[in-house]
């Protein structure tokens, strides 16, 4: 298994994915041809992806190419002074299977989303070791989606990202193999020789008690612990000291447990969801996403420990065997994208594995990823996908 990574500034659309095919075929050497090919682009290249596609398919016809546009593409080269347009990421993959797919507009519209497609897929793509979605935000119903997959598909492992960038439908450009699309998901589902590990850092503390949902209605709080919602918050909110009091007022985060029963829910527990509204008149909290009455949930705040967050996940990593190539998905806060201080620069993997990992990825507008054997739709995290042969031994960290 070998993986190959590159980026480019060239603003160019050509010129770019010139440089981009150039810089792989470099790192893959004699290998013939890679098996699988990702490539995120930024504004430059969202109306031109189509060179893109034209140049990888010259280089590598029979690889299975997927594609996204995205606000600002992550890569180990970027930096504030180089922030890259245009990345990509070849994989070699033998002993493993690729199915490709898109899933539809009319595919939503089936009781429940999706059913008989992901029946199908897992039909023709028994016991897959991973299934990666890139998906439209406008067109796409994630969190149905993912709720029906993990119906047919228990346990399975699942990520990806909502691609962003476009201010409304039909912006985002979403490309499988030589076709390119404004709407739905596509995805690849992979079995065989492969291990994939799903790393999501969030970057949120909990504050404050948990409590628990007792009336709601769609993406609607109203009631907590039996009392109303924003009467709960404002009681918690004055127990909680200053510094926490001024981070909430930052920007207010619930964060839903995603188990029940095992105890006082702590950090990376839950499924986070932006405030979006307080309803002084009815005591009701507004959130960015659907919850569900009887949930366990705390109040978060950002602490800016993205970083922090995946070195402590990476650390079983360290003396694992080398991953083989990785991909990095995220939707931290922050205007900027390539400033540190907002999240994390692709390179802090690099540092903390200790080699140079193969990576690419894109700063979306969600991220899919599989948290205690639940696929969920995340915002505000920074998700990390780590790909390697399943059949090799794990290496004894130096004592040095």
């Amino acid at each position: 298994m070998k993986f190959a990574s590159a980026a480019t500034r060239e603003i160019d659309t050509g010129r770019a994915a010139a440089a981009i095919v150039s810089e792989l075929a470099r790192q893959l050497g004699q290998v013939a041809r890679p098996d699988l090919v990702f490539f995120f682009a930024a504004r430059p290249h969202m109306r031109t992806s189509g060179v893109i596609v034209s140049a990888l398919q010259d280089a590598w016809g029979d690889s299975t190419i997927l594609g996204a546009t995205a606000a600002a593409v992550l890569h180990p080269s970027a930096s504030a002074s180089s922030r890259p347009t245009l990345t990509a990421m070849a994989a070699c993959l033998p002993g493993v299977r690729l199915l490709p797919f898109r899933l539809k507009l009319e595919d939503f519209e089936q009781t429940p989303i999706c059913l008989e497609r992901w029946q199908n897929l897992l039909e023709a793509m028994p016991d897959p070791r991973l299934m990666l979605l890139f998906a439209d935000p406008f067109t796409t119903p994630s969190a149905e989606m993912l709720e029906t997959l993990d119906l047919v598909a228990p346990g399975l492992t699942v990520a990806g990202a909502l691609v962003s960038g476009a201010q409304q439908p039909g912006g985002h450009v979403l490309t499988l193999n030589d076709s390119l699309h404004r709407s739905g998901t596509i995805g690849v589902a992979m079995a065989g020789n492969l291990r994939a590990d799903v790393l999501v850092s969030q970057g949120y503390r909990p504050v404050g008690r948990t409590f628990k949902v007792t009336r709601a209605e769609g993406n609607v709080v109203l009631e907590l612990n039996g009392v109303p919602a924003l009467e709960a918050l404002e009681s918690m909110v004055s127990t909680l000291p200053r510094r926490d009091q001024a981070l909430l007022r930052r920007g207010l985060m619930l964060g839903e447990a995603i188990r029940e029963g095992e105890g006082d829910p702590g950090r990376g527990d839950f499924l986070i969801r932006p405030v979006v509204g307080l309803d002084h008149e009815e005591g009701a909290i507004s959130l960015a996403g659907l919850v569900d009455p009887g949930h366990p949930i705390r109040f978060q705040v950002w602490d800016n420990t993205l970083v922090e967050d995946l070195q402590m996940m990476l650390l079983p990593q360290v003396a694992d065997s080398p991953a083989s190539g990785g991909l990095l998905f995220g939707s931290w806060p922050g205007q900027r994208p390539a400033v540190k201080q907002t999240g994390l620069w692709a390179s802090d993997v690099q540092t903390t594995l200790g080699y140079p990992l193969p990576l690419a990825g894109f700063r979306g507008s969600g991220e899919i990823a599989s948290i205690h054997g639940v696929s969920r739709l995340h915002t505000h995290t920074a998700t990390l996908v780590l790909l390697r042969p399943q059949k090799e031994r794990q290496r004894t960290p130096s004592m040095r």
